[in-house]
């Protein structure tokens, strides 16, 4: 789950150019962490985001951001705080108006955009991810399995919303047109986002679509869904699903999921709880719990556990700035 940052600090440029912003939000925490496969220890942690954003003469918004925990190198690639590399990652692109909204870099794709993860339902974040990180938790549906750079449009009308979205295939660092070994051809996806309130509950349906060519005829599809309830005095629930299609022989290609959230918050304090399983038997829950010392500060516990595997746990302060 990504870590929620809070824009405190603006830059505004008014020479020769409307309504154009630069907005700086960060984050940091300290505190320990430990589990079954590691020895407690201290972690922390910082990130910081460059938010743009302008208007042109005609009414049309556009800007753009940049994390600079995930931000491009020298070379091109990525690292995120674990060591990974990711394609121009912690960069995306925007351009809204009328007609809706255009969105090119590291950004959800439209079944990712469109459903609700089980984690994200009332979590106020733990400090290394634990309660999204057990192995029943599912978090993205392929985005970023190709060049991690995509492509989605989103609109909407009333009640309803609606997007579609592309991920080209990767090209081999020489520019020669080679796929890269182990990647995706690109992928297509679809998504529909609904939101109505019945008896006093605010209700938050998503479905979605996505479909991924690993080349040689060997197609993956995905269907999913979500439903999001939001009950007065702070209570939210939730439930995740979807089913993974092999077309064509990728092995290990069929599977379905399945992920049930909780959330609950009073006053200062915030609890949530979600639980997953996939159909190919792994399966795991989560635990987070945070108090609001105010002023962006916030005291945080987390717990991660997979069924027949490692637990991990952390506990310290996380601060928004």
């Amino acid at each position: 789950m990504k870590k929620v940052l809070f824009a405190t600090t603006a830059l505004v440029a008014t020479a020769g150019v409307a309504a154009a912003e630069v907005s700086i939000s960060g984050y940091a925490e300290m505190g320990l962490a430990g589990g079954d496969s590691m020895e407690t220890q201290f972690i922390q942690d910082i990130d910081v985001t460059f938010s743009l954003s302008g208007t042109t003469d005609n009414g049309l918004t556009f800007g753009a951001s940049v994390d600079l925990d995930e931000a491009s190198d020298d070379v091109g690639t990525v690292e995120n705080a674990m060591g990974n590399d990711f394609a121009h990652g912690g960069v995306a692109v925007f351009i809204s108006g009328n007609f809706g909204t255009v969105t090119m870099g590291d950004t959800d794709g439209a079944l990712d955009w469109a459903l609700t993860e089980a984690g994200n339902i009332g979590n106020p974040g733990t400090l290394r991810d634990d309660e999204t990180g057990h192995g029943g938790y599912l978090g993205s549906y392929g985005d970023g399995s190709s060049d991690g750079q995509i492509l989605r449009y989103d609109y909407s009308f009333g009640d309803f919303a609606f997007a579609i979205s592309m991920e080209q295939d990767t090209v081999g660092g020489a520019g020669n047109g080679v796929v890269d070994a182990g990647d995706t051809n690109g992928n297509m996806a679809l998504g529909l986002r609904y939101s109505t309130s019945a008896g006093g509950v605010d209700l938050s349906l998503g479905l979605g679509y996505q479909s991924t060519d690993f080349g040689s005829a060997n197609d993956q599809t995905i269907i999913g869904a979500s439903v999001v309830a939001s009950f007065a005095g702070g209570f939210s629930a939730g439930i995740q699903y979807s089913d993974w299609s092999d077309v064509g022989g990728v092995a290990g290609a069929d599977n379905s999921h399945l992920g049930i959230g909780i959330g609950y918050s009073m006053d200062a304090i915030s609890l949530h709880a979600n639980y997953g399983e996939y159909d190919s038997g792994a399966s795991g829950f989560g635990l987070a719990a945070a108090y609001d010392l105010g002023g962006g500060a916030g005291l945080h516990l987390g717990y991660g556990s997979t069924d027949g595997g490692a637990d991990t746990w952390s506990f310290g302060l996380a601060m928004s700035f």
